[in-house]
C-alpha cells in the first residue's frame, strides 16, 4: 500500500500540481478567484455566480449561452496549460522525448480544470433544477453545451500544436550522448551520478522526479531515462515549443483588441461570465510571461513598472477619461471654481428659474378645475433589480389610479437603477400622450426593463477598456472613444427599443407643457461632494438649500449643487444624450467609468447613490422651494418613495470579533445608505413642518425577498427567478397597503364610474410572465 501511494506521488499529474503549489501561486491565486465566484464566495451579492450558473446570451439562456462558457473555460485552460508549460516544462525532460509533448502535458494537468468542470457541472445542475426549475432535458443541454464548448476549444489546440511543434525525432539527432565530464571519470569517483546531479554544469539538475505519466487514452506510461540524449536537443525542442506557445498567445491577445470594432453587434455581446474567463486568461498569459522573463525580478519590475505607468500618465501618456456623449469638450471648459458657483446660484438666476418652473407648475394644475394632490416620485439605486422595481411600482401604482399617476406627478428623481426604470416609464407615457398605440403597463416593457446590461458591459471592458480604446464613435455631432459606457448606453437604448435615444432638450418643451413630470438626473461630483443636477429645464434654485433663497442674507450656507445647463451652457449642454445622463447617474466606480466634464479642472461625475440614493434630498428640496405656491395650488403632497432595501433593519447582534471582522468595523461606521436614511427623515420632518403636517404623505414601496432566501443581486443581471422575486414583491401587504393608500389620495377626485380598479390583497392572484406563484418543492420548465 505504501508503495503504490509513493508510486502515485511520483506520477506526472501529482508531481504537476505539487509544483503548482510550491511555484506558481499567482497563477493559483486566479484559480482560486474563480473558484470563489462560481460558488458564491466571491461577489455573491453583486450576483457574480448567477454570471456563470445563468448566462444569457442574445436574451436567452440556453444550450448556445453554456456552450460560449465553454469555449471560454476552454481558452482559459489553453492559457493556463500553454504558459505553465513554458514556466515547467524544463523541469521535465522526458517530454521532448514523446511525441507530441504539449498534449501530453496538457493531459497530465489535467487536476484543477476537472476539478472545476465537475464542479460548475454540478453548481449548474443544482441551481437550474431548484432556482429556476429547469426541466430535465434543458439542464442537460446546459451541460453539454458546456462540455461541448470546451472540447472544441481543446481540439482546435490540439490541431495547432500538433502542425507547428517539434518533438526530438522532427528536430534531429535524438540518440546523440551526453558526454560525462572527463575530470570526474579521471579522478575515478564511484558516485559519479549523485556528483553529476549536484554539479552547476548538470543541465539536469533542475529536473523533478517522474515515474511514470498518462498518455492520450489516459493510460500510464513508464517514464524512461533521457539522460543518453544530447541536452542541447531537448533545449532546442522546448524553445520551439514555447514560440508556438507564445505566438498563439500573442494572436489571441491581438484578436481581442481587433473584436472590440464589433461589439456594437448583438451576437458579439457574449456573457459576461465568458467574458471574465476571457479576462482571467490575459491575467494568465501575462503572470507567466513576466514570471518567465523575470524570473525572481518580477516583483521589482512590476512595481517600477506600475510607478513608470503612473508618471507616463501624469504627463498625458496612456490616459484616457471617459465622456458624457453629445456635450462639446473643444469650446472653452467650463469654470468650475466656487466664485463661479456663486454667479450661477445669484438670487436673479434663481428668481428668473423659479418663475419659469411655476409656470411649468401653473400648466401642471390648469389639467384639473380643483386643488389637485401633488406627487413626487424618489426611486432608489440598486442595479437592474432597482430598475424592474421601479417599473413593477410604478405600473401597479398607475393601474390603481386608473392610469392617472403621472398626470398628478410633477417630479421624477432619484439614484441609479432606479432611475432606468423610471426614466423609461415616463417615456412610455410620453409616447401615449402623442398618440403612439402603447400601454406603458404592458408586460413586455418589464420584460425589457430586465433585460441584460452586464454582457455587452463586460464584453468590452475585456476586449477594449484593459487597452487604450481605439475605435471612434460619432454621437451628436462630436467625436469620442468607444468604451464600456458608450457601450452600455447603448445596450440600454436597444433594451428600451430605442425610446431612451434622444438629447436632453428633446424632453424641453413636453415638460414645460407639463405633458410630462419633471425629471432631475443628480450625480455626485466626486471632487467636492456637489450634486450635479441635470435637467432640460433651468435649475439653478437647487444649487442651495432652499430656506436660504429668501431674505437678505444667504451667505451662511454654501453651494451644495450644480446646475448642469448653466455651467456647461457653452459646451452645449442640452445636446448631451439623455442616456449619458441616465449613465453619469449610475456610475458605480469600477463598474461603469467615471464621467469627466469639460471644465478647466479635472471634474468626474458617479453614481447619484453617494449623496442621495433614494431621491429624496432632492425631490424634498424641490418642493420646499416652491413651498408657496404649493400651499395656494394644492391640497396636498405624495411622496411616493420607490426603494430596493428596507427602511428599517434589525440591529445586528454582538458576537465575538475575528481579525476581518475588527478591519470591517468601518463598514458599519460608514453605512451611507442608513445615514442618508437618517438626514431625510429630518428633511421630510422639516417639509412638514413648513406644508403642514397633515399635509404630506410619505408612501414607501420597499422591495423585500419573496421567492428567494436572499434579495436579488445588486448586479446588472438578474436570474428569471429574481426577476419573478422583484416582480411579485408589489404583492407584500406592506406594499399593498401602499397602493390602497395611495388609491384612497387619489380617489376622491375620479368620477365613481371611473373607480373600477381592485387591488390584490393576496398572493393567490398573482401571475406574472404567465408564472404562478412559485412552491420551493416543486418543478417545471424553464
Amino acid at each position: 500500500m505504501k508503495q503504490s501511494l509513493f508510486r502515485v506521488y511520483f506520477s506526472f499529474p501529482i508531481q504537476l500540481f505539487v509544483l503548482h503549489l510550491r511555484s506558481n501561486f499567482l497563477l493559483l491565486l486566479i484559480w482560486l478567484l474563480l473558484f470563489l465566484t462560481v460558488t458564491g464566495g466571491f461577489g455573491r451579492s453583486m450576483g457574480f455566480n448567477f454570471l456563470f450558473l445563468d448566462p444569457e446570451y442574445m436574451g436567452k439562456v440556453d444550450f448556445w449561452s453554456f456552450f460560449i462558457i465553454g469555449l471560454a473555460f476552454g481558452v482559459f485552460a489553453t492559457a493556463w496549460n500553454t504558459t505553465t508549460y513554458i514556466l515547467n516544462s524544463h523541469r521535465f525532460p522526458f517530454l521532448a522525448t514523446l511525441s507530441r509533448p504539449y498534449g501530453k502535458y496538457s493531459i497530465n494537468n489535467f487536476i484543477l480544470p476537472t476539478i472545476f468542470i465537475s464542479l460548475y457541472l454540478y453548481l449548474i445542475v443544482d441551481f437550474q433544477w431548484f432556482n429556476e426549475f429547469a426541466a430535465q432535458d434543458s439542464i442537460v443541454q446546459d451541460g453539454l453545451g458546456f462540455v461541448f464548448g470546451v472540447i472544441t476549444i481543446l481540439l482546435m489546440t490540439v490541431f495547432y500544436f500538433h502542425f507547428t511543434n517539434k518533438d526530438l525525432v522532427l528536430t534531429g539527432k535524438p540518440r546523440s550522448k551526453m558526454k560525462i565530464p572527463s575530470v570526474l571519470t579521471a579522478l575515478g569517483v564511484k558516485n559519479q551520478r549523485k556528483i553529476i546531479e549536484d554539479a552547476r554544469l548538470n543541465p539536469y539538475r533542475s529536473a523533478l522526479r517522474v515515474d511514470f505519466f498518462l498518455n492520450e487514452w489516459f493510460r500510464p506510461r513508464i517514464v524512461r531515462s533521457v539522460r543518453h540524449y544530447n541536452f542541447a536537443q531537448i533545449q532546442k525542442v522546448f524553445q520551439q515549443n514555447h514560440t508556438n506557445a507564445l505566438i498563439i498567445q500573442s494572436l489571441s491577445i491581438t484578436l481581442l483588441i481587433l473584436m472590440s470594432a464589433l461589439v456594437e453587434y448583438e451576437f458579439c455581446r457574449i456573457p459576461a461570465a465568458a467574458s471574465v474567463l476571457i479576462l482571467f486568461s490575459i491575467f494568465t498569459t501575462i503572470v507567466g510571461a513576466l514570471t518567465y522573463w523575470l524570473q525572481e525580478w518580477r516583483t521589482i519590475f512590476i512595481i517600477f513598472l506600475l510607478i513608470l505607468v503612473d508618471k507616463m500618465m501624469s504627463f498625458g501618456w496612456f490616459y484616457y477619461e471617459n465622456k458624457a456623449y453629445g456635450l462639446n469638450y473643444t469650446n472653452t471648459p467650463a469654470q468650475y471654481t466656487y466664485s463661479n458657483l456663486e454667479k450661477l446660484a445669484a438670487p436673479s438666476n434663481y428668481l428668473n428659474d423659479m418663475a419659469e418652473t411655476q409656470k411649468i407648475l401653473t400648466k401642471w394644475r390648469s389639467q384639473f378645475n380643483y386643488n389637485p394632490p401633488l406627487v413626487v416620485i424618489c426611486v432608489s439605486g440598486g442595479g437592474l433589480r432597482a430598475t424592474l422595481w421601479a417599473m413593477q411600482c410604478l405600473r401597479e401604482s398607475d393601474k390603481i389610479t386608473g392610469g392617472n399617476l403621472l398626470k398628478h406627478t410633477v417630479l421624477m428623481t432619484g439614484a441609479s437603477g432606479g432611475m432606468l426604470g423610471a426614466a423609461y416609464y415616463r417615456e412610455l407615457y410620453h409616447q401615449k400622450q402623442l398618440g403612439a398605440k402603447i400601454n406603458p403597463n404592458d408586460e413586455r416593457y418589464l420584460r425589457n426593463a430586465s433585460k441584460d446590461l452586464a454582457n455587452a458591459l463586460t464584453f468590452t471592458y475585456v476586449v477594449n477598456d484593459i487597452f487604450i480604446p481605439w475605435i471612434n464613435r460619432k454621437v451628436n455631432g462630436h467625436i469620442y472613444r468607444q468604451d464600456r459606457g458608450y457601450i452600455f448606453e447603448q445596450q440600454l437604448i436597444e433594451n428600451s427599443e430605442g425610446l431612451l435615444k434622444n438629447d436632453l432638450n428633446y424632453y424641453k418643451k413636453p415638460e414645460q407643457n407639463a405633458l410630462i413630470p419633471m425629471m432631475f438626473l443628480t450625480p455626485v461630483i466626486v471632487n467636492d461632494s456637489r450634486t450635479l443636477y441635470i435637467s432640460p429645464q433651468k435649475v439653478s434654485y437647487m444649487m442651495k438649500t432652499p430656506f436660504t433663497l429668501e431674505g437678505d442674507d444667504a451667505s451662511f450656507a454654501e453651494v451644495d449643487g450644480v446646475d448642469f445647463g448653466a455651467l456647461f451652457k457653452n459646451n452645449d449642454a442640452y445636446n448631451m444624450r439623455f442616456a449619458s445622463g441616465l449613465r453619469m447617474n449610475a456610475t458605480y466606480p469600477y463598474i461603469l467609468p467615471n464621467v469627466y466634464l469639460p471644465t478647466n479642472t479635472s471634474v468626474e461625475v458617479i453614481d447619484a447613490g453617494f449623496r442621495d440614493n433614494f431621491g429624496t434630498e432632492s425631490g424634498s428640496r424641490f418642493l420646499a422651494v416652491f413651498r408657496e405656491w404649493i400651499r395656494q395650488n394644492t391640497r396636498e403632497v405624495i411622496i411616493i418613495q420607490v426603494r430596493s432595501s428596507a427602511k428599517i433593519t434589525e440591529i445586528p447582534k454582538e458576537r465575538n470579533r475575528s481579525l476581518a471582522d475588527n478591519f470591517n468595523i468601518f463598514s458599519s461606521i460608514m453605512d451611507v445608505e442608513n445615514q442618508q436614511d437618517f438626514h431625510h427623515d429630518n428633511y421630510i420632518g422639516y417639509l412638514k413642518s413648513k406644508l403642514g403636517y397633515n399635509k404630506v404623505h410619505l408612501l414607501r414601496y420597499i422591495y423585500q425577498p419573496t421567492l428567494i432566501e436572499e434579495r436579488a443581486s445588486l448586479s446588472f443581471h438578474l436570474t428569471q427567478r429574481e426577476k419573478n422575486d422583484v416582480m411579485n414583491a408589489i404583492y407584500l401587504e406592506e406594499n399593498q397597503k401602499t397602493l390602497r393608500r395611495l388609491q384612497q389620495l387619489l380617489k376622491p377626485r375620479y368620477a365613481a364610474s371611473r373607480d373600477t380598479t381592485t387591488v390584490a390583497t393576496d398572493t393567490s392572484q398573482l401571475i406574472i410572465n404567465n408564472i404562478q406563484p412559485v412552491d420551493s418543492s416543486a418543478s417545471g420548465s424553464k
